[in-house]
């Protein structure tokens, strides 16, 4: 392989790995649908998912938009709860309100999706705890009594 096509085929291969897939576009609109509302079986609850119905979470430390889950020295969040975020214009899908949906920049300039100013992540497992794979699993609901769902008024469930 030329060294050309290599160095193109990483670069294309990185632009789509940071492409997050939680939002879609939407026919011929310039906006994305970043988010929804699903119904929960294990909660018992309607709660906010990305596009594709994967569980999103949220940060009690985080307020108003504020960022807290970054990776330092010491601990790795973001490898834990990585960020759902976006370029472009969003808008909200079945049962968001989008004078609820946001962004907020995070340290490093990516843009990382909000609802009711609540920076939303997902969850990648830890320890005994497994990953969100497919849509319903809340695994990380109640994780260290500091990550939870959102409801579609915006606010943490905070039973599991």
């Amino acid at each position: 392989m030329s060294g050309i096509r290599f160095v193109t085929m990483v670069a294309v291969l990185g632009l789509g790995a940071g492409i997050s897939s939680a939002t879609t576009a939407c026919g011929g609109s310039s906006s994305k649908v970043a988010l929804k509302i699903a119904s929960n079986h294990k909660l018992k609850e309607s709660i906010v998912v990305d596009a594709g119905g994967k569980t999103l979470y949220m940060f009690t430390a985080e307020t108003n938009g504020t960022v807290r889950c970054v990776d330092n020295a010491s601990f790795h969040c973001v490898k834990i709860w990585p960020p759902l975020t976006a370029k472009g214009k969003l808008r909200g899908g079945n049962g968001i309100d989008d004078s609820l949906l946001g962004m907020t920049k995070r340290p490093g300039g990516q843009v990382q999706v909000t609802y009711n100013k609540h920076p939303l992540y997902y969850f990648n497992g830890y320890g005994s705890t497994p990953a969100d794979k497919k849509p319903g699993d809340v695994n990380g609901q109640l994780f260290g009594g500091v990550w939870y769902v959102l409801s579609p008024k915006g606010a943490p469930i905070t039973h599991q």
